[in-house]
């Protein structure tokens, strides 16, 4: 780790590597020096195989943020100007740590749902008038609904495992809400909402907060930061508050979509997002979640029948136990759209 760290541009000696965090696709480090303090990581090359787009992407962000003054990742270069280390089958790359911060895996009230919410919407704003063309798509089609959709079906057809007599039901349901698949994919194909840079992993692990105020520090982990609309960060960073720790539940009852949480993150981020947002964009946010719950059952019920060759599974059915949540959690939404709907009326009327 010392020869590696050689090569990148630090402020002092070294001190200190620790271990760092608990993610599961990079291996991550906090190193201190005498100076300053860092995070490092090893990240696979299979996990990301085309390195120079992911880093030029991040570089690309981090800069127009930090150009306009915001609080970022800061990227730490190597000795030659590069923005990553080559490792054999990992890269190294290394980010200036950001300090007096912490990062929760659950939020403790409304008030910091509302706080994460303002982050990622000052986020989508502050990139809204960032040239797309120059950001590449690091997963392309990742929230391509229309696609994941065509790909369920010819795996449906095929069956390869014969394990479609298990699942009818559920096919016959993401089946029946196709119509859904086109909404935001055809509202991007005919420029009625706009191509943006979307996050791609809005969880609320993702964004550091200030430990003394509280506020929103900044948004982490930009490894999936491509093109998009932000109604997929939307959505999806509300679906995954309305799952949970339930992601895995055994009972899909569990699966509910919270209306005070929806209230909370939608007025956060709508305060962040006003005067950015057309009304074609605003009438989709209550459809946003609808559609990630449905392309996550999409892609957990088309990797079970599959046999399992994405997602790992801990057990035989566990994939498609991941599917019937999300098609709980989908049914809920739906029985809620009208309340939803109110509820964005509302919101949007108080900031206009």
């Amino acid at each position: 780790m010392k020869d590696l760290l050689q090569n990148f541009q630090l402020d002092g000696d070294i001190l200190s590597i620790e271990s760092y965090g608990n993610g599961h696709i990079n291996k991550t480090f906090l190193v201190k020096t005498t100076k300053d303090a860092y995070i490092f990581q090893f990240v696979n090359f299979h996990v990301f195989p085309n390195v120079d787009m992911l880093m030029n992407n991040i570089y690309l962000v981090t800069k127009h943020l930090s150009d306009k003054g915001c609080r970022t990742l800061d990227i730490v270069k190597t000795k030659d100007g590069g923005l990553y280390l080559n490792c054999g089958e990992d890269f190294f790359r290394g980010y200036k740590f950001i300090d007096n911060s912490i990062c929760y895996e659950k939020l403790p009230d409304l008030e910091m749902v509302k706080e994460a919410a303002r982050g990622f919407g000052q986020f989508h704003k502050d990139l809204a008038d960032i040239d797309v063309a120059n950001v590449g798509d690091v997963i392309p089609d990742f929230h391509n609904t229309k696609k994941r959709f065509e790909t369920f079906e010819k795996i449906v057809a095929e069956n390869p495992r014969h394990r479609l007599a298990m699942c009818r039901q559920d096919v016959q349901f993401l089946e029946s809400r196709k119509a859904d698949y086109s909404m935001i994919v055809d509202a991007l194909e005919k420029g009625e909402i706009r191509q943006s840079i979307t996050h791609n992993d809005p969880k609320i692990n993702n964004v550091a907060f200030d430990k003394d105020t509280g506020k929103v520090s900044c948004v982490l982990d930009l490894d999936t930061v491509m093109t998009g609309t932000f109604l997929y960060d939307f959505g999806d960073g509300l679906r995954s508050l309305f799952t949970g720790d339930n992601e895995d539940a055994l009972d899909p009852s569990k699966l509910v979509a919270d209306l005070d949480i929806y209230e909370a993150y939608l007025d956060g981020y709508y305060s962040m997002m006003r005067g950015t947002m057309n009304e074609k964009e605003i009438e989709l946010l209550p459809y946003s979640i609808l559609i990630i719950a449905e392309e996550l059952a999409l892609r957990f019920l088309g990797d079970f029948i599959n046999g399992d060759v994405y997602f790992r599974a801990d057990y035989p059915m566990h994939n498609l136990v991941r599917a019937r949540t999300q098609i709980a959690l989908a049914n809920d939404i739906l029985e809620k759209l009208p309340k939803m709907k109110e509820i964005t009326a509302k919101i949007v009327a108080k900031y206009n």
